[in-house]
């Protein structure tokens, strides 16, 4: 009776610590599987996190809603906007990483402009704020970097954006992301170096937009998007 006990105690335990398993999350965004990513996300909720853990989980959050708008998930990406906002009230409830916080509330009024399109320069604006006061609290910070050079990239050039200096903050984030050993395991590190690639395209070096799409496919060769559609898509550019 008491080892039963003790099983139970121990599942409970694992219930309510579950902890994110990057391993899987990382080899779903290979595979551009993101039904594992939606399972973790939603189990994530019936667990007692820590903030690191529920940082961690926005994380996941936050390339979910790219995912969903990107499939046209308009709904699905609602719904997860919503629970990452409410997360992110955690976090700064308990002054966790504020620059971090601050990225991430950047991508929520980017992610928004998908909903309201007509207030697309109130909500760039907001999202440009938070973005600049991101960088501003952690210029070494990879992923804010990474982040910084998404906000250049897609916003307007009549409102400030600028491939060059996305393509600067690419390459600025990926070294520091292998200078500080980021790179295991980590989705935002391949979508960085993807983003470089399609940087360096938008900018005219389509020969380095390859041999960076060479080293990702070295890194990860089932990268389902790259190896099947970005790639060879760029391949017929440079043949052309």
């Amino acid at each position: 009776m008491k080892h039963t006990l003790t099983v139970i105690l121990l599942f409970i335990s694992y219930l309510v610590q579950a902890q994110v398993n990057h391993e899987v999350l990382y080899n779903a965004y290979l595979t551009q599987n993101f039904q594992v990513w939606k399972t973790t996300i939603d189990e994530a909720q019936k667990s007692k996190m820590t903030l690191k853990e529920l940082a961690e989980v926005i994380n996941y959050e936050y390339g979910y809603i790219g995912a969903s708008l990107g499939a046209n998930k308009t709904e699905e990406a609602a719904r997860v906007m919503r629970l990452m906002g409410r997360q992110l009230a955690i976090l700064e409830q308990h002054q966790y990483q504020p620059a971090v916080v601050h990225m991430y509330r950047s991508a929520l009024y980017a992610f928004k402009i998908a909903f309201n399109k007509w207030d697309v320069i109130s909500l760039g604006t907001q999202s440009v704020k938070y973005a600049d006061l991101a960088y501003s609290e952690a210029p070494k910070n990879p992923l804010i970097v990474s982040f910084k050079g998404n906000v250049d990239f897609f916003r307007p050039q009549l409102l400030g954006g600028s491939k060059k200096n996305a393509l600067y903050n690419y390459e600025k984030a990926v070294e520091l992301f292998e200078q500080q050993n980021q790179t295991t395991h980590n989705w935002n590190y391949l979508a960085t170096l993807l983003s470089m690639a399609q940087a360096y395209e938008k900018t005219g070096n389509l020969k380095k937009a390859d041999l960076v799409c060479q080293k990702i496919l070295h890194l990860a060769p089932n990268f389902k998007y790259v190896k099947e559609i970005y790639y060879p898509q760029l391949t017929k550019k440079l043949a052309d």
